[in-house]
């Protein structure tokens, strides 16, 4: 007999500067999972709070978000302005440390392309359970790395 009951989708948490990633996983996957954006950890942490999420998904460059809202090397908001570009350029990264040390241990996977072998190898033992998902990735391949329905 088959299996009348609504099942709900799985929510994924959206990290991200902008809303290209939250706008095309909501087109294009939609149907599976509930996509919401938070664009920085505040916004990240009152949103986790609330809400329970399956996985997260993180961009790594938060160019446009505002430098008051960046988080630094010590996890604090609040990037001076010599520091800004750096700090927004690895956010994603210092985003996920900060979840890790006030206990989330959410899947997540971070978007990002990296030259360098060694420091992908050490970002997924430090922020474990952690998936770096590079861009030549399709969206079929990323979907197949989130928990929740299965996947054709």
């Amino acid at each position: 007999m088959p299996d009348d009951t609504i099942r709900p989708r799985p929510r994924i948490l959206v990290c991200e500067d902008g809303d290209e990633y939250t706008e095309r996983f909501t087109r294009l996957l939609g149907r599976r999972y509930e996509f919401t954006r938070a664009t920085s950890f505040g916004e990240t942490r009152a949103l986790l709070a609330a809400r329970s999420f399956a996985a997260l998904i993180l961009d790594l460059d938060f160019r446009r978000t505002p430098r008051a809202l960046l988080l630094d090397e010590q996890l604090h908001e609040g990037a001076n302005e010599d520091d800004a570009p750096r700090l927004a350029a690895d956010q994603g990264v210092l985003l996920l440390r900060a979840l890790r040390v006030a206990g989330v241990r959410l899947p997540a996977l971070l978007c990002a392309d990296f030259d360098d072998p060694a420091r992908e190898r050490l970002l997924c033992a430090e922020l474990d359970p952690l998936q770096i998902v590079p861009s030549s990735e399709g969206l079929s391949e990323l979907a197949a790395r989130l928990p929740g329905p299965n996947h054709s």
